[in-house]
């Protein structure tokens, strides 16, 4: 089995949506709701396929979890797609989906990084 998407969004329910437009392309998607979460799940499994990544939760602590992603080497080519309603920059970043999006800019985003599943 491919290793999963690791989605950060605060918002439920756009994440809820998210999740299921990537269920529904085959992907097994782990979600979690701020940097600090994916940062714990990052801790104790393997490295994701993607993260996609809202860059402004309330915590602002995505930050944080792209530098990690840059000091650990097993995490260091994970390929991030950021979700922003402006352009983002830090070394992480693969590439910038901006809000509002729909289902197949999403798509077409993770596809450059994750082939499909179907």
């Amino acid at each position: 089995m491919p290793p999963p998407l690791l989605l950060v969004e605060d918002d439920s329910d756009l994440r809820d949506a998210l999740v299921e437009i990537l269920l529904a392309e085959g992907h097994t998607v782990v979600a979690t709701g701020n940097g600090h979460e994916a940062l714990t799940w990052l801790g104790g499994h393997p490295p994701p396929a993607l993260l996609l990544v809202d860059m402004w939760t309330p915590r602002n602590d995505c930050w944080r979890l792209l530098d990690a992603l840059l000091r650990e080497p097993h995490l260091r080519d994970v390929p991030v797609v950021a979700i922003s309603s402006s352009e983002e920059r830090h070394p992480a970043i693969r590439e910038v989906l901006s809000k509002p999006f729909d289902r197949e800019a999403l798509l077409s985003g993770v596809r450059r990084f994750v082939p499909p599943l179907h």
